[in-house]
């Protein structure tokens, strides 16, 4: 090997390792980076051998930074993403709609409910007494207040939900345009076969999961990196270079989801399937689970409605009249009220079942309560209502629970990612070692190499 070999191989040597101590260097600045995968220097053999000419020339270089991961973890971790994104987004609404029905703090629909058959009880003793009147007054105009609270309530959570939809879409939008991009540049790159789309995959990869976190998707990824993203049922939202942007379409006090360019084709069946993603718990709150709830909510004001009114109407007030409605006919929480005849005149109570004025009719609706006139006869008002709240209790303890359950898994794949594409500050402080002493004998040869040139230079002479 001659002299200039020697240099050669050297400069090659320094350089390569020069290269893999600036790799771990990075490595361990981004120990606490986010979604950063480890790289590591690719060294390989570069020169010939040929014994019997007498020349070597092993010399090496740094064929590429290689990107540790492990891609079907990644796959993993962004499904279980959409999971998590779908429990936390339902935990989130549910723990509102509790909040909503709050029956631990007094002054809840069923504290209410008990007050105002109790003025009808307490009426009972003094029919005429316009005190007791005033006081059951009160109690029921308590209770359409609670009716009509609870219902706007409802109605809010539904525009909130659908308010949370619109900028959930935007956020979505904004991760595949920016996907869409990287693709791009990581194909570039890639063509370049320099190394420089390892960091552009890391940034991929986390799209890919906070994107997940919002939908429910699946993605496949080609031989130069970029990716393609479908819905469930293999509607595009990426392909080939091509974003379908998704668009929030208003319908009534609800959203629909739609194509920015083809606002006729409903998505909301494929973004709701699988229940994952934030947008599947969004459009299930707003069109199941809020709805059921308004719906036994309205049962209830129209089964109080319709009793208490077909029983005051059997009754006479205190000039003897038979009795009217004692509530405005109505079939829903939002319209239940006293009606504007009993606000007006306290005397129109019909508390009597005869004309004598005694309290027997008040008694009878004070009864109500007991009454099996719930789900087909089969539950009282009382009972009913107990039970839609206990179904509330449940829903948001199942949500926790799940999300709970989920947020574990997450942990342990994100461990397991840790283990795999994360920077372990041990392993590189041995990596920098090890190539921190590679430099200096590589050094020490190029000493060696400077006093062969001296010898020759004084052979010379």
């Amino acid at each position: 090997m001659s002299i200039n070999s020697l240099l050669n191989t050297s400069n090659q040597a320094l350089q390569s390792f020069q290269f893999a101590i600036d790799l771990t260097g990075g490595n361990i600045a981004n120990v606490n980076t986010p979604g950063y995968s480890r790289q590591r220097a690719a060294f390989q053999t570069v020169g010939s051998v040929d014994a019997s000419a007498v020349r070597a020339q092993l010399g090496i270089e740094v064929s590429g930074a290689e990107r540790i991961y492990d891609a079907y973890l990644n796959n993993q971790v962004t499904d279980q993403a959409q999971l998590v994104g779908y429990n936390e987004g339902k935990n989130d609404v549910l723990d509102r709609i509790e909040g909503i029905f709050a029956e631990n703090s007094g002054g809840g629909l069923s504290d209410l409910l008990n007050k105002f058959w109790n003025a009808w009880s307490g009426l009972t003793a003094n029919p005429q007494g316009q005190v007791e009147r005033e006081n059951l007054l009160a109690a029921a105009e308590s209770l359409a207040s609670k009716f009509n609270g609870l219902d706007s309530d409802l109605a809010k959570t539904v525009r909130d939900v659908g308010d949370n939809v619109t900028n959930t879409v935007a956020q979505a939008n904004n991760y595949l345009s920016a996907i869409v991009d990287l693709n791009t540049k990581i194909v570039a790159n890639s063509a370049a076969d320099n190394g420089g789309a390892n960091l552009l995959k890391d940034q991929q990869s986390e799209l890919l999961k906070k994107l997940g976190n919002l939908v429910d998707i699946n993605y496949i990824t080609d031989a130069n990196g970029a990716v393609s993203i479908f819905l469930a049922n293999g509607k595009p939202l990426i392909s080939v270079g091509t974003t379908w942007q998704l668009a929030a379409a208003p319908q009534g006090n609800k959203t629909d989801i739609v194509y920015k360019d083809d606002p006729a084709q409903s998505l909301i069946q494929p973004l709701s399937q699988g229940k994952k993603g934030k947008l599947a718990a969004l459009l299930e709150i707003q069109n199941t689970v809020v709805p059921e709830y308004e719906e036994k909510l309205n049962a209830l004001a129209a089964a109080i409605t319709t009793e208490v009114n077909n029983q005051h109407r059997s009754g006479y007030d205190n000039s003897g009249n038979a009795g009217g409605n004692f509530f405005t006919p109505t079939t829903d929480a939002r319209h239940f009220q006293v009606s504007t005849a009993i606000s007006a005149d306290l005397n129109k109570i019909a508390a009597a079942s005869t004309v004598d004025g005694d309290g027997d009719n008040a008694l009878a609706i004070a009864a109500i309560q007991n009454k099996t006139v719930m789900d087909g006869g089969t539950f009282s008002i009382a009972d009913s209502y107990a039970s839609f709240i206990g179904q509330i209790g449940r829903d948001v303890a199942a949500a926790k629970s799940s999300l709970d359950q989920q947020n574990s898994i997450m942990d342990q794949l994100n461990n397991r990612r840790e283990s795999t594409s994360g920077v372990s500050l041990d392993e590189e402080m041995m990596n920098l070692m090890k190539y921190q002493m590679s430099y200096s004998s590589t050094g020490k040869l190029v000493s060696t190499i400077n006093q062969m040139m001296d010898t020759l230079l004084q052979l010379v002479k």
